[in-house]
């Protein structure tokens, strides 16, 4: 027995309306229609093990490879922010640029007092 069609419905608008459970939510169209399972005991199983799959959580491999991620486009980050070349302009990140090289040559250099020292021992010239 088939079901009849409503009145005024066409069959291709049948075909695109989606399925919807008793919440009203969209449900994908049952696997037996697309020729893979013919019992539906066998697609309740199914798509009980998918949707298990789906809420459990990452993997240790996935949650490392994810921090990885993270942790190269903090570097990439900073290599564009403080070395690539923008030209001679003004751009967002010069001010950024001059207060790093700043703290960087005070770190790398020698103070006045470090100097004097040096050169009293005679190890600077």
């Amino acid at each position: 027995m088939q079901k009849e069609k409503p009145a005024g419905s066409s069959g291709a608008q049948q075909q695109n309306r989606p399925l919807l459970d008793a919440d009203g939510m969209v449900v994908s169209k049952p696997l037996h229609r697309f020729g893979m399972y013919n019992d539906s005991r066998l697609e309740n199983t199914f798509r009980r093990r998918v949707d298990r799959l789906v809420d459990a959580p990452p993997n240790m491999f996935s949650r490392r490879v994810h921090v990885f991620t993270y942790g190269i486009m903090f570097v990439a980050g900073t290599y564009v922010a403080m070395y690539q070349d923008f030209g001679d302009r003004e751009h967002c990140f010069s001010s950024l640029r001059r207060w790093y090289f700043r703290k960087l040559n005070s770190w790398w250099s020698l103070s006045t007092e470090e100097e004097k020292e040096l050169r009293e021992r005679g190890r600077l010239k």
